[in-house]
C-alpha cells in the first residue's frame, strides 16, 4: 500500500514505463495473446521497477472504461452496445455501463456530474464514452480538469471541434431516403422530425429538405410534424399526418427511426390505409426491428455496431496519447429497401 502523501501506481504508468497502451499492458498481466515475449518482458520489467500492486478501483488489472447512455432498453442501444463490447473485451479491456436516470436517488452521484466522473477518476478509469446524452459546457471541462477522455456517440448537443465524436452521416440518410420517394413518384411526403435539439435529427431533415429542392418540389411545411424516438410518438405523428383528407395527406412518411416508423405503420392500420399500397414508410437505423416488421421496413442503416467499436478504439487510442483523426468522424450510411415502400398508387392522383 501506498504511503501517505506518496502517489499509488496505476496501470497506465505501467504502459507508459513500457512504452505501450494500458490495453496491452492488461493483456501482458493477464496471459492473454496477442502479446509478444519481448513486450510481455517490457512490462513485467516496469511493474517491477515501480511496484505495481492493483489498488483501490483497480481490483484487478483490467483497465477500465465507462459508457454511459440515456436510454439502454432500445434496439439502437444494444446494438451500439454490443460493438463496444466486443471490441473493448478484444482490447483487454473492460467496459462498464451507466444510466442517466432523470436525477439522483438517495444522494448518489448521477453519471456525469461532478463526483461521479471525480469517482471515475479515482478509481482509474480511462474515459467515458456517452452516448446520444447532452454534454454541457461545465461536463466538458470538468472532464478536461481531470484529464479523462471523452468520446461521444451521436451527441445530442453540438460539440466543439476538439471533443470526438462518432456518429453516422445522417444528411446522406435523409437525402437517400428521400430520394427513394421521390423515384417512386411521390411526391407528398411527409416528415417526422426528432428532438430539435438532436444533431442527428437535425441533419437528417436537412438531407430531406435539399433532396425535395434537389428533386424540384417545394418543401411543405404542414407536411413536417414534431414527434420522437419511439413507437407511441411515431404512433401520434402518423395519426397527425393521416387523418387528414385522402387529398392533403402524404403518400409516403420519413420517420425519425425504425420503432417511429413502426408506429406510423400502425397509425395507418388503425386507420384503414394499407402499407405500402396507399402509403410508403421509411425508417432510420436498421435495426433488428426493421427485418422484423410487418411489411419489413425500408431504412436508412446506420452502422451501430461499428459506431460502437470506433468509440473504444479512439478513446484508447486518446488514452495512450497515440494521434486520432479528426473531432467528428462519420461513417457511411445506406438504405435498405424493404417492403414498406412501393410506386406511388392511384390515390395521389
Amino acid at each position: 500500500m501506498a504511503g501517505k502523501g506518496v502517489k499509488a501506481v496505476r496501470l497506465q504508468d505501467v504502459a507508459l514505463r513500457a512504452g505501450v497502451s494500458t490495453a496491452t499492458a492488461s493483456k501482458a498481466l493477464n496471459d492473454r495473446g496477442g502479446v509478444s515475449g519481448a513486450t510481455r518482458a517490457k512490462v513485467l520489467a516496469a511493474v517491477e521497477d515501480l511496484g505495481y500492486q492493483p489498488v483501490g478501483g483497480e481490483s484487478s488489472p483490467y483497465p477500465q472504461i465507462a459508457l454511459v447512455a440515456d436510454d439502454l432498453t432500445t434496439t439502437y442501444t444494444l446494438e451500439i452496445l454490443k460493438g463496444a463490447i466486443s471490441t473493448a473485451m478484444a482490447e483487454g479491456v473492460a467496459l462498464g455501463t451507466f444510466y442517466i436516470p432523470g436525477e439522483s436517488t438517495a444522494g448518489a452521484p448521477v453519471p456525469l456530474d461532478d463526483a461521479w466522473l471525480e469517482l471515475l477518476k479515482a478509481k482509474g478509469y480511462l474515459g467515458v464514452i456517452v452516448l446520444t446524452a447532452r454534454l454541457s459546457e461545465h461536463q466538458l471541462a470538468k472532464l478536461r480538469d481531470l484529464a479523462l477522455p471523452l468520446v461521444a456517440i451521436d451527441p445530442a448537443n453540438a460539440l466543439p471541434s476538439n471533443v470526438m465524436s462518432i456518429g453516422a452521416t445522417n444528411w446522406n440518410g435523409g437525402v437517400e431516403a428521400t430520394q427513394h420517394l421521390i423515384g417512386l413518384g411521390h411526391r407528398r411526403i411527409g416528415f417526422i422530425q426528432g428532438p430539435p435539439e438532436s444533431v442527428p435529427a437535425t441533419e437528417r431533415m436537412q438531407g430531406y429538405v435539399s433532396a425535395l429542392h434537389m428533386g424540384g418540389l417545394t418543401l411543405d411545411s404542414s407536411l413536417v410534424v414534431e414527434g420522437g424516438y419511439t413507437h407511441e410518438l411515431g404512433l401520434e405523428a402518423g395519426r397527425t399526418l393521416l387523418s387528414r383528407p385522402a387529398e392533403e395527406r402524404p403518400t409516403a412518411i420519413f420517420a425519425p427511426c425504425d420503432p417511429a416508423a413502426m408506429g406510423v405503420c400502425e397509425a395507418a392500420r388503425q386507420l384503414g390505409i394499407q402499407v405500402p399500397g396507399e402509403l410508403s414508410v421509411v425508417g432510420f437505423d436498421d435495426t433488428i426491428l426493421a427485418g422484423l416488421a410487418v411489411p419489413g421496413l425500408t431504412t436508412v442503416h446506420q452502422p451501430l455496431h461499428r459506431m460502437g467499436a470506433a468509440a473504444v478504439r479512439r478513446l484508447l487510442d486518446i488514452s495512450a496519447g497515440r494521434p486520432v483523426e479528426s473531432g467528428h468522424v462519420r461513417l457511411a450510411t445506406r438504405l435498405v429497401i424493404r417492403h414498406s415502400t412501393a410506386p406511388v398508387g392511384p390515390i395521389a392522383g
